[in-house]
């Protein structure tokens, strides 16, 4: 099973890399949400009265806003991360070039961490921005890329299953 799994490692530690980011992130929420939120204020006081017309009720909900986006973070890498480990077991186990693996293992990768991450970055960047439509927009490049990696790799990994597991060998 090792040999197998050398075909898809970066895959794999981008994979468990995400996985560790979503306990992380759950362990940091679970701990230290009171100076989570603290820092997201403070981050908002610089543009108080340009972004927030000095409203605090306004950096109150993007505090809230952010949290969810936090949460979000922490679902998603651990989910996607795991859904993706298991994916590249999957891959592992195709008969295919070294090259294809290695190409969808990176795929998956990257696009499990990125997109992670892209929640991650949207959570601390909706406090400077005042808006989490904002933030998003800001990482778009990072988000749809990764997901567009999630959705091919994944794509590709339904379709060469599907071609070993449910075609004979004659066809």
């Amino acid at each position: 099973m090792q040999e197998k799994l050398k075909s898809v490692q970066w895959g794999v530690i981008l994979a468990i890399a995400t996985i560790f980011l979503g306990f992380f992130l759950g362990a940091a929420m679970g701990g230290a949400e009171a100076q989570i939120k603290q820092y997201w204020t403070a981050s908002a006081q610089p543009v108080l009265s340009s972004v927030y017309n000095n409203d605090a009720q306004k950096v109150s909900a993007i505090v809230d806003r952010s949290w969810k986006m936090l949460q979000r973070a922490h679902m998603h890498a651990a989910a996607i991360g795991s859904a993706s480990l298991i994916l590249l077991y999957v891959l592992s186990c195709l008969n295919l070039s070294a090259l294809y693996k290695k190409t969808l293992a990176l795929f998956l990768g990257l696009g499990s961490l990125g997109y992670s991450l892209s929640w991650l970055y949207t959570a601390f960047a909706a406090p400077l921005t005042g808006s989490i439509p904002a933030a998003k927009a800001s990482i778009h490049i990072l988000a749809a890329g990764s997901i567009g990696m999630l959705l091919a790799g994944t794509f590709a990994i339904l379709a060469l299953s599907c071609k070993t597991l449910l075609c004979s060998k004659n066809t």
